[in-house]
């Protein structure tokens, strides 16, 4: 009889258990993306922090803050009338735990309010994150255009001067890379062949990979070619400069635009311009993308 109730399940010590270790999930999960950086980051440099990607993080987070949802109802469920129990008796005793209900809606209300509204401290913590998530935002981990993996090598080769589809596909095959055809998604050959898009992007340009997660990054269309021959299987320059490192009349020069109708365009979208500021200086002056910066200019 007493091996029969030891074996006997305990729905509320699983629950209790089970609550207690998703919260944990859930805390260690939510801390970590904290420092994840901006998915077209994430995503084009294969990023991992403790052999997870940005998505898996989110995954466990997502996961383990359903499980804990779950089993805290079921834990209330289980323990409704302790729970019952346990409120009318402190009630009765006097103010005590009464007061203590009003703080913790206060705490929680003060925190809700407070980091909508955007104001210290509770914007601190958020503008370290945000800190933190575009520290991974270096020119060379950038790509051509955001989230350049979702293309397929013909729309890749398009933000590229000097580079065909043709000719990336050529160079791929010279490194192992097999290509059906232009049509092929970025992501999906890069995951093929276990690399990050980033890596593969540098191969269809001819240029040396500098390992996972780095890279030359990315030329938008208009930009210096990323090779002088392209496809002859020669290293590419390692003074690859990227179209948000130009400045606006370099930029203008290399694609033939005129300066001062140039300056007015970007002056009328809103953003702040004059002729000696970098693309991305320009569009980090109205929080956009260099590439947006482009697009207005063209």
């Amino acid at each position: 009889m007493g091996n029969h109730e030891r074996l006997k399940f305990n729905w509320r010590g699983f629950v209790s258990l089970t609550t207690g270790l998703s919260f944990i999930g859930m805390c260690v999960t939510g801390i970590a993306l904290l420092f994840v950086p901006p998915g077209r980051i994430a995503n084009w440099t294969d990023w991992k922090m403790l052999g997870l990607t940005k998505r898996q993080w989110i995954g466990q987070h997502v996961w383990f803050s359903a499980v804990f949802f779950i089993a805290a109802i079921l834990h209330i469920y289980l323990n409704w009338r302790p729970l019952v129990n346990y409120c009318k008796a402190k009630v009765g005793k006097g103010l005590a735990l009464r007061w203590e209900w009003v703080v913790s809606l206060v705490l929680c209300l003060v925190v809700g309010a407070g980091t909508f509204a955007g104001i210290r401290p509770f914007s601190s913590l958020l503008d370290w994150s945000e800190g933190i998530k575009h520290h991974w935002d270096r020119p060379g981990r950038r790509a051509p255009v955001p989230h350049a993996e979702l293309l397929t090598l013909e729309q890749l080769a398009e933000q590229v001067e000097d580079v065909d589809a043709e000719t990336m596909i050529a160079n791929l095959k010279a490194r192992g890379i097999e290509v059906n055809s232009s049509a092929d998604i970025v992501g999906e050959i890069a995951k093929a062949h276990n690399v990050a898009p980033i890596e593969l992007y540098n191969m269809a340009l001819g240029a040396e990979s500098r390992g996972r997660g780095r890279g030359f990054g990315g030329q938008g269309r208009g930009g210096p070619g990323a090779r002088e021959q392209a496809g002859h299987g020669q290293e590419a320059s390692s003074g690859l400069r990227m179209v948000g490192q130009m400045t606006l009349r370099e930029y203008c020069d290399q694609a033939h635009l005129d300066l001062g109708k140039s300056i007015e365009k970007l002056q009328a979208a809103g953003l702040k311009a004059d002729a000696d500021m970098t693309i991305r200086q320009i569009a980090d002056s109205a929080n956009r993308h260099p590439s947006e910066v482009r697009g207005l200019l063209e």
